[in-house]
């Protein structure tokens, strides 16, 4: 089995990049390929709950991380650090998230086969 990490740096209604990160997770994990699926930086936004972005004309993508483990994507992460420089103090409690150090990271990106970086 090949093990993918997808690591995530975009703003959720920035571009279409977290849209597209998350398609590829769920491709992904509807082939029972191992997916890690990495917050950072901006994108921990994506995580914080009950987002409203119709007033920007964008579609919520909640409901596309909320369906990761039905895919058999169930290792998401986020990286702690980044939380704290942004002050997101709380996560979405839907979702099934583990937070992470820098050092973890490095471990996560030293065993993936492939890493994806949006």
């Amino acid at each position: 089995m090949m093990s993918i990490l997808i690591v995530q740096k975009s703003a959720p209604y920035g571009s279409s990049n977290a849209k597209e990160a998350l398609d590829i997770a769920l491709a992904a994990g509807t082939f029972d390929q191992e997916v890690s699926l990495l917050f950072t930086g901006d994108a921990c936004y994506q995580l914080i709950a009950d987002q409203n972005p119709k007033e920007i004309d964008q579609k919520n993508i909640s409901q596309m991380l909320k369906a990761l483990p039905i895919y058999g994507v169930e290792n998401i992460l986020v990286d702690k650090e980044s939380l704290e420089i942004r002050g997101i103090k709380e996560l979405d409690k839907d979702l099934n998230l583990k937070q992470v150090s820098k050092r973890e990271i490095k471990a996560l990106y030293q065993n993936a086969k492939s890493v994806l970086r949006f």
